[in-house]
């Protein structure tokens, strides 16, 4: 936004334009397109389905800098404008003819001077518009190998532009996975990626407080505790932590930060006040991580994410609430002594081990009490589907 506001030939309103530089440190161009850059931003995440990136790409770029090539010649440009119009939608007889005919970007691959074709397409639009393209390339971590490789080696091959300069903002790690899944295990993906990247720019971490105040995830109710250890134990992503977060509080939110609507006073109460606080952002987390780890969570054949996220209870506040009166974690008198290990797996069993049938009809732990509805309470507010859940 910052480039093209400073651009005297971008598409921008002049409105938004002063907005924007008048919040600039330092003073904006004399008004000559020669000395300025043109911006695009391109999400290869969105685009990866299709088959040829360079194409995408081009179509991304004449549809942000509103580009009129309909008088071009038989080009790339021409055979460009076709597609993007049928891609667009504006005319549904091209895409008609695009689905019948032969396939233009064969015409592509037999032409010998396509990256001559493409580069007068650059240059042109550099001569109009400014005298640096800035192409930023987000996603490109999230795609499909296929995909991400073929932009990555069209860009080098097609696009190789002193005036052209191309910002990857992408997860480096993620993006070598990529590459390997692509070329093989063995393939050295770090070294493949320096043919394309000149200069690698290190992001620092997120202040995760400043971000959780941003999003609204900073008060000190148990649940929003439960939410941070979760984030905390897999590692989420900002994007992840976005997604998990909206679907807690969509979940739970209500029930968990005290309304005062849903009566939790007795011990079945208090048992599903419990499963929501805790049980139900981790059963979304897991959702998030890992399937099978889900599926092996709630099926009774894992309780270590339990046991992880329990260590938030250090003191035993909530373990403490769940000991029957004659237990004890510590040696008293009359007193059974129990370990934390014990009273987890009380926890977990409630819910997702023991059968409850014939004269079996709940599972009584302290203050809380659980039965068979317990685990279809956990399954459906997890998946949206419970009374607690508020979508607005």
């Amino acid at each position: 936004m910052v480039i093209n506001a400073l651009n005297p030939s971008s598409a921008m309103n002049e409105e938004t334009k002063a907005k924007i530089t008048i919040r600039l440190p330092f003073p904006k161009n004399d008004g000559e397109k020669e000395n300025c850059s043109i911006a695009v931003y391109y999400d290869a995440w969105e685009n990866d389905n299709d088959t040829e990136p360079v194409l995408s790409l081009i179509y991304e770029i004449t549809k942000q800098l509103s580009i009129d090539f309909s008088l071009s010649d038989v080009s790339i440009i021409k055979t460009a404008g076709a597609i993007i119009e049928a891609i667009s939608g504006h005319n549904v007889n091209e895409i008609r003819d695009a689905l019948i005919a032969e396939d233009p970007f064969t015409k592509f691959k037999e032409e010998k001077n396509v990256e001559q074709k493409i580069k007068d397409f650059f240059a042109c639009l550099l001569a109009e518009r400014g005298n640096r393209l800035v192409i930023f390339i987000d996603e490109l971590d999230r795609c499909k190998p296929t995909f991400a490789v073929h932009l990555l080696e069209q860009i080098k091959h097609y696009i190789y532009d002193n005036k052209i300069t191309f910002v990857l903002s992408t997860n480096l790690e993620q993006l070598q996975h990529t590459i390997k899944n692509y070329y093989g295990a063995d393939f050295d993906s770090c070294r493949y990626l320096d043919r394309f990247f000149d200069l690698r720019i290190s992001m620092p971490l997120a202040n995760m407080e400043k971000f959780y105040s941003e999003i609204g995830l900073e008060s000190t109710y148990y649940v929003d505790i439960v939410i941070k250890k979760i984030i905390k134990m897999y590692n989420f992503e900002l994007r992840e932590i976005t997604r998990f977060y909206s679907q807690v509080k969509a979940a739970v939110y209500e029930p968990a930060h005290g309304n005062n609507k849903y009566d939790f006073m007795f011990p079945d109460g208090k048992g599903r006040q419990l499963i929501l606080m805790f049980i139900v952002p981790l059963l979304i987390g897991l959702k998030i991580v890992d399937i099978s780890k889900y599926n092996n969570f709630i099926s009774g054949r894992d309780i270590e994410p339990l046991k992880e996220l329990l260590d938030i209870d250090e003191n035993n506040h909530l373990l403490g609430n769940m000991l029957n009166r004659d237990e004890a974690f510590e040696k008293e008198d009359g007193k059974k002594v129990v370990t934390r290990e014990e009273m987890i797996k009380r926890f977990y069993n409630a819910i997702f081990v023991n059968q409850y049938n014939g004269g079996n009809y709940s599972t009584t732990s302290g203050q809380y009490k659980f039965s068979k509805e317990s685990k279809t309470l956990a399954l459906s507010a997890a998946s949206m589907m419970s009374n607690y859940v508020e979508l607005s």
